[in-house]
């Protein structure tokens, strides 16, 4: 056995000397154990979906207006139903903050979703009647002042 391995390895380095130039074909010595340890395989979503299988349908990117705001918020959609997810999401404090979601950053057509208590990762279900091809803009809005704080236009 000692010998045959020997034997391989010069066979090798000779090939591996001679710039592999050989058209020569080494056969090996022994073949490969076939693997015992099971192997799992992951399925990767589909593009444009998320982890629970929901479709990505448009997202945005939040900026600033008259306070600090940032992250990002997306709409999925699966069964028909839609959820509004904020990532990442911060915003400076207020008396009274809501999410709308309006055709534009003047609250033309707007629909306000909910008080806004979170901070970070979090969600929420959309009514049926938003339609946020149209209504494209998701505004952190402070209702007792009317004052937006940041907007994320959905694209």
């Amino acid at each position: 056995m000692k010998s045959r391995i020997v034997s391989t390895a010069l066979l090798l380095a000779l090939a591996l000397l001679s710039g592999c130039n050989s058209k020569e074909t080494i056969e090996p010595v022994s073949s490969v154990p076939p693997l015992t340890t099971p192997v799992t395989v992951v399925a990767m979503p589909a593009a444009g979906t998320d982890t629970t299988g929901r479709k990505l349908i448009v997202q945005g990117t939040f900026v600033s207006n008259v306070h600090t705001t940032s992250g990002t918020v997306a709409v999925y959609e699966k069964a028909g139903g839609r959820t509004l997810v904020f990532t990442n999401f911060k915003t400076d404090g207020g008396p009274d903050l809501r999410i709308y979601v309006a055709e534009n950053t003047d609250l033309r057509n707007f629909v306000e979703l909910t008080k806004l208590s979170n901070s970070g990762n979090f969600s929420m279900d959309l009514p049926a009647s938003i339609d946020p091809k149209k209504q494209r803009y998701v505004l952190i809005w402070c209702k007792a002042f009317s004052v937006l704080f940041g907007n994320a236009e959905l694209k």
